[in-house]
């Protein structure tokens, strides 16, 4: 099985058995303390790792020089191609567990399989989750809110409700007045984009999901949210109607990506669905896609972020989302880190790329920042043609040539609440 062309149906295969994790996490355990595992530490931590890590979602830290630097200890600028640790021991650990299911005669119904040239677990055949022999640890939650914050968290999303409906009924509007008789523009990324009797569909990001986030003090995982699972379990029985509030069925919108939608509109013929409404099924198509937002706020960019040099990434101590550049270029940084977060005056970073879709021939923009002005100046400069091929031209992409691959980082610069300018940080081709 080939990880690369199959990536997106391993995924699928994960996200389903998740309800199950607990389950296959307890198998794990048995696995690793068997005579097939026994002799050897680091066939163990390896199998232990990445079932956990697929079963959490997190398949971006499932890549072989993520895997050598988290495991083996290895520089993050290592050369895979001369330091093969970690093909060696995954295929250490097929072949362990080969010997572990012909040995012991597992029959409970449950099997995990790594297939050649993928680090992605495969299971199967696992049987509705009851009561498993331990469960998993649940993450422990912060304090109880004092009941009038909860109070205003009520009112806040119920006001955030009121302002939806308005800017969802705008919108609407004037996705009818722009979308007759356009013309695509010919050059990138609109022309690689566009296709025969194909839709371009925007995913809005989900806002929503950022404040439980916040409010909570967790990060979701993709898995979780394609199986919605939107907050961590077990919940204050106070907390719920709150929670219920802010959640809203995702049908909140960021007045940012309304903005950013109806330039798009002005361009291509385009729909819209909101981040909560998509399924992972939604991408096993030949469509083109735009996705607005950061993974914090637009889980589904997690799909594409393995085939990207810069990366969003979450610091648990700073509470907010800085850009790990995997593959830094002369003169570049390994981590770009903002100084401002939202509604602040300060540096933000943001990042325009175009993609493809794995397996299908439709394209994939992400359009997204560390806050939302960055994604705002992001989107403004998606939308101006005359300075995007500017950027592009400069840096050897030829704007009106074939659809090459290439990502964008911004440097924002943000004054109370609004993007001020920003500078090209750096352009890479991922062609």
């Amino acid at each position: 099985m080939s990880a690369k062309v199959n990536q997106i149906d391993q995924m699928a295969a994960v996200m389903e058995m998740t309800p199950n994790a607990a389950l296959f996490k307890v198998h794990i355990r048995q696995i690793t303390e068997s005579p097939a595992f026994r002799g050897s530490r680091r066939s163990q931590e390896f199998l232990q790792f990445i079932v956990e890590r697929a079963l959490d979602g997190r398949f971006d830290e499932l890549k072989e020089r993520a895997l050598g630097v988290e495991l083996f200890g290895r520089e993050p600028a290592y050369d895979t191609g001369e330091d093969s640790i970690v093909r060696v021991t995954a295929c250490d650990v097929r072949k362990r567990l080969t010997q572990f299911y012909s040995d012991s005669g597992h029959d409970a119904g449950v099997r995990v399989e790594l297939h050649p040239g993928s680090y992605i677990p495969d299971f199967h055949n696992a049987p509705l989750l009851s009561e498993p022999e331990e469960l998993p640890t649940l993450p422990s939650l912060p304090p109880a809110q004092p009941r009038s914050q909860w109070l205003t968290w009520v009112f806040l999303g119920l006001l955030t409700l009121g302002l939806t409906v308005d800017l969802v009924e705008h919108f609407r509007g004037q996705r009818q007045s722009v979308s007759a008789h356009i013309v695509p523009p010919q050059i990138l990324p609109w022309s690689a984009l566009s296709l025969p009797n194909r839709q371009i569909r925007v995913i809005l990001c989900d806002p929503d999901i950022v404040s439980l986030q916040r409010l909570l003090n967790y990060s979701v995982s993709l898995s979780d949210y394609a199986n919605q699972h939107y907050w961590p379990t077990p919940i204050k029985p106070e907390a719920l109607p709150v929670m219920q509030v802010i959640s809203f069925r995702g049908a909140n919108v960021a007045a940012v990506d309304v903005g950013i939608a109806l330039s798009i509109a002005k361009k291509l013929t385009v729909t819209t669905q909101t981040a909560r409404s998509v399924r992972l099924a939604d991408f096993k198509t030949d469509d083109s896609f735009i996705l607005l937002g950061s993974p914090r706020s637009n889980p589904w960019t997690e799909l594409f972020q393995d085939q990207l040099d810069f990366n969003f990434k979450f610091d648990l101590t700073r509470k907010s989302e800085y850009i790990l550049n995997k593959h830094p270029h002369a003169g570049e940084s390994s981590a770009y880190v903002p100084t401002t977060e939202g509604w602040g005056t300060g540096e933000a970073y943001a990042l325009v790329a175009l993609v493809g879709n794995p397996n299908q021939a439709g394209q994939v923009l992400l359009i997204g920042g560390s806050t939302a002005e960055a994604t705002e100046a992001a989107g403004k400069l998606t939308a101006n043609p005359e300075q995007f091929s500017g950027i592009l031209k400069s840096h050897g992409i030829n704007p009106l040539g074939s659809p090459g691959h290439f990502e964008i980082l911004l440097r924002v610069s943000t004054m109370a609440g609004s993007s001020n300018t920003f500078d090209v940080v750096a352009v890479h081709s991922l062609s």
